[in-house]
């Protein structure tokens, strides 16, 4: 009877090991992979269409009126001060809480009412392959097709173009994280100054 509570306490204390070990282990790999200094890309690189700023400031609640967004979806402006975690979601994401998934350096992946089912299950799969990054969701505003944002760059998709989605959820995200990183710009053309402007 000792022998076998001694087994199992010596049991006990190496899957506690093990496990303690390989949680560490992955938290050093995230934390290695989100401070990774690599060079942006050029903007003639980077997937999808940039967009003007409209601000980053927090509203005090979801639902808060505020000033419409000028993109659909958004792709900045004010937002909610509660944020989703990347992830695979059926049901709508509030536009607030998008801006707010978006400002984290997180892209959107959404799609409207009129994709087929089966076209949904391969979004999410390829969602999926990304889940520090990405956020799929549907989005009934869209009317049609499906629409990739990330903070102030949008792409649409009449149709599921693997290819076209990968590319953006490999070049987009961590971009911006509450400010343009490693190089990266909002990649808009510069504006001549306004009239009395210097």
């Amino acid at each position: 009877m000792k022998t076998a509570r001694r087994w199992g306490r010596l049991v006990s204390v190496l899957v506690t090991s093990l496990s303690v070990l390989t949680m560490s282990g992955m938290a050093v790999g995230v934390l290695l992979g989100s401070f990774a200094d690599k060079a942006a890309l050029a903007c003639d690189q980077v997937p999808g269409t940039p967009q003007p700023f409209e601000g980053k400031r927090h509203i005090a609640y979801s639902g808060e009126e505020h000033e419409p967004y000028r993109s659909m979806p958004p792709t900045s402006g004010p937002h909610s001060p509660r944020v989703v975690p990347p992830g695979i979601y059926r049901k709508p994401i509030t536009e607030e809480l998008q801006v707010h998934v978006l400002e984290h350096g997180h892209v959107m992946l959404q799609y409207a009412p009129d994709v087929p089912a089966d076209v949904v299950k391969e979004i999410e799969r390829l969602g999926r392959q990304y889940p520090r990054d990405v956020v799929v969701a549907p989005y009934p505003k869209l009317g049609r097709g499906i629409a990739l944002s990330g903070w102030q760059r949008s792409q649409r998709l009449d149709t599921l173009d693997e290819a076209a989605i990968l590319a953006f959820v490999k070049a987009v995200p961590g971009r911006y994280d509450h400010q343009w990183r490693n190089g990266a710009t909002d990649c808009l053309p510069p504006h001549p100054p306004a009239e009395g402007e210097n």
